[in-house]
């Protein structure tokens, strides 16, 4: 294919037109190749308020389509392919990433009530697929692979719960968080977050949890 020729016939096209060209581009791009060429365009968006309701719809079909394996393509894996990674297991974490994005806007809305179950329902994906449940698959894969800054998301989740649960709601949804950053190095600082965001009987709640439950909550903390 002529590059000059193409862009020579696209140079004289409508906008409309270049859009279709780059809607279709888009499509056929895999993950890294977007964040290449639309990282830009998407820092620079303005994206529209968030519709609870329909986000809540996605997300749940999400998860059907994730317990379903729609996203679980094993392969035949050996000594020459054990490091290849499914497109299907990066479109999973792909789409994942977009979603908690979205949610963590519609936190920033105000909208707790609603912000809370979408946050649930992927975050009891997110465990089930680190406990090895057929959603998706590669040799080695985990909470790395999500495209966005989960720190924040957390965090967001966190002020959520905190402003919509009861000290015993709010401490059962940020615990396992707490534990899973334990494991991780406490890079997401989870457990600082829960503080930040709880109340005053929701703090006295969840610390008195973490300490029953024995959960580490800083680097240097040992049991």
């Amino acid at each position: 294919m002529n590059k000059e020729n193409v862009f020579a016939f696209l140079r004289s096209q409508k906008p409309r037109v270049l859009l279709d060209f780059l809607e279709a581009a888009y499509d056929e791009m895999n993950t890294e190749q977007r964040w290449e060429v639309f990282d830009k365009a998407v820092k620079k968006a303005k994206p529209p308020a968030v519709d609870g309701e329909a986000l809540l719809d996605e997300v749940k079909q999400f998860q059907r389509d994730s317990l379903a394996r729609v996203y679980y393509a094993p392969f035949d894996m050996n000594s020459k392919n054990f490091t290849h990674v499914p497109k299907e297991t990066r479109q999973w974490f792909e789409r994942l990433g977009d979603l908690l994005s979205e949610i963590a806007r519609l936190s920033r809305q105000g909208d707790h009530v609603r912000a809370v179950p979408c946050f649930q329902v992927l975050y009891e994906l997110v465990e089930a697929m680190t406990n090895g449940e057929e959603i998706v698959f590669a040799d080695e894969y985990g909470t790395w692979m999500i495209p966005v800054d989960e720190k924040k998301i957390i965090a967001a989740y966190l002020a959520s719960l905190a402003a919509t649960s009861t000290p015993e709601e709010n401490a059962a949804a940020a615990l396992p968080l707490v534990r899973r950053d334990s494991i991780e190095s406490f890079s997401k600082e989870t457990y600082s977050a829960a503080l930040r965001a709880a109340n005053k009987t929701q703090k006295a709640h969840l610390k008195a949890e973490v300490e029953r439950q024995r959960i580490p909550t800083a680097r240097s903390q040992t049991w």
